[in-house]
C-alpha cells in the first residue's frame, strides 16, 4: 500500500511544470545540447565558445573578470580552462602588478578555432529563432525578460 501523504497545492503545482525555474533548466539543458552539437567540429562547448569571446573582447581578461562576466565561481572557470590552456586555445600569465591574478590570452590557434566557430554558433542562434518563430514565440521580449531576470539580484 503507498503510503505518501496527500499532495500540497505547492507541490501539485510543482509537478505539473509550471515551475519557473525547472522550466528554465529544462530549457537551457536542451539548448545547451543543440549549441554543443553546432560546436562539436570545433571541439568546443557553449561555454568554452563563450569564455574564448570573452578573452578576445577584454583589454585585460583576467581569470576573476571573465568569472564575473559569466556569472561563474573563479574556481569553476579555472576548471574550465584547463582544456583550452592543453588544447593550446588560450595561454595565461602571472598579472604584472598583481601575482595572485591571472591575465589569460588566445593564442593564434585559439583565435582562429573562435572565429570559425562563431559561423557554426550563428547557425545555431538562428535555428533556435527559427524555431520559436515556428511555435509563435516573441524571442526578443522573451531575451529580454530573462536578461531582466538575470541582472536583478534582489
Amino acid at each position: 500500500m503507498d503510503r505518501r501523504p496527500p499532495e500540497t497545492p505547492a507541490l501539485a503545482e510543482l509537478l505539473t511544470g509550471s515551475c519557473y525555474c525547472l522550466a528554465t533548466r529544462r530549457a537551457s539543458r536542451r539548448l545547451v545540447r543543440l549549441y554543443d552539437a553546432a560546436l562539436a567540429d570545433h571541439d568546443l562547448t557553449i561555454s568554452q565558445l563563450a569564455t574564448l569571446a570573452w578573452i578576445r573582447h577584454l583589454r585585460h581578461p583576467t581569470v576573476q573578470r571573465i568569472a564575473d562576466l559569466m556569472e561563474m565561481d573563479q574556481s569553476a572557470l579555472s576548471r574550465g580552462l584547463m582544456p583550452l590552456e592543453r588544447a593550446g586555445l588560450v595561454s595565461s600569465a602571472p598579472d604584472e602588478k598583481d601575482k595572485r591574478k591571472r591575465v589569460l590570452r588566445l593564442t593564434e590557434e585559439g583565435d582562429q578555432r573562435l572565429i570559425a566557430a562563431s559561423a557554426d554558433w550563428q547557425k545555431a542562434q538562428d535555428e533556435v529563432a527559427r524555431q520559436q518563430a515556428d511555435i509563435g514565440a516573441d524571442v526578443t521580449r522573451l531575451m529580454a525578460g530573462i536578461n531582466r531576470l538575470a541582472a536583478n539580484d534582489g
